[in-house]
């Protein structure tokens, strides 16, 4: 079975080209999620280093001008692919921390516990990390990708189940850290188990400091 592409976000993807079109002519969408479904397929099956845009535009039934017209270059084609492609993470409010990261992190390991993600985040992170523009917008990707965590815990903290001065951001990466090296580095799937336990640790540790006790009464 192909990857199926989402409904596009608002504005263009990272890496998208901006293209000059003679009035009356639009951008075909069925040809802009062709490319992006061959392009999980594909890169599911080779790995980023095998992908090239030549297999890509026959997979997709399009030219690779067609391609190069809306994207820059395969790893920037890869990172729209994802990035229109990948089920959104949820942002859950069932009132209390621990109800929400439960929804989340569960939603969190399946997201990344899927073949195409197993094979592509690994050679984007590689890739973005020598490539200063692919760099800049896998950032932003993932900037958006933990939008649903800082939302959580940012209602955590004003409900006071987290200290007045908590770093949201560290407790993010305490929360995913685990899930994706489970994932991405070992190989296995975290079950409700560990996850249940990761909540329990990162709850405990990040919890506000209890009220100090009155002082005695003055002999």
């Amino acid at each position: 079975m192909g990857a199926v592409v989402t409904a596009p976000a608002d504005g263009p993807a990272a890496g998208v080209v901006e293209e000059t079109r003679k009035p009356g002519r639009p951008r075909d969408a069925r040809a802009d999620r062709a490319i992006l479904e061959a392009t999980l397929d594909l890169v599911g099956e080779t790995g980023l280093a095998g992908l090239t845009v030549d297999a890509v535009a026959a997979r997709a039934g399009v030219s690779k001008a067609t391609i190069y017209r809306r994207w820059d270059s395969k790893e920037a084609l890869v990172l729209a692919a994802w990035h229109e492609c990948g089920a959104q993470l949820p942002t859950p409010d069932t009132g209390s921390l621990r109800g929400d990261l439960e929804q989340l992190c569960a939603a969190i390991r399946d997201g990344i516990g899927t073949g195409v993600m197993e094979h592509v985040f690994p050679q984007m992170l590689a890739a973005a990390r020598v490539n200063k523009e692919l760099g800049e917008d896998f950032d932003r990707f993932l900037h958006e990708r933990r939008r649903p965590t800082r939302e959580v815990l940012r209602r955590a903290r004003d409900r006071g189940e987290l200290a007045p001065d908590a770093d949201l951001e560290l407790i993010h990466d305490l929360l995913v850290g685990p899930i994706t090296y489970r994932v991405l580095v070992k190989g296995s799937r975290p079950d409700a188990a560990m996850i249940d336990s990761l909540i329990e640790l990162v709850v405990r540790a990040t919890a506000p400091a209890p009220p100090a006790p009155p002082a005695p009464p003055a002999s």
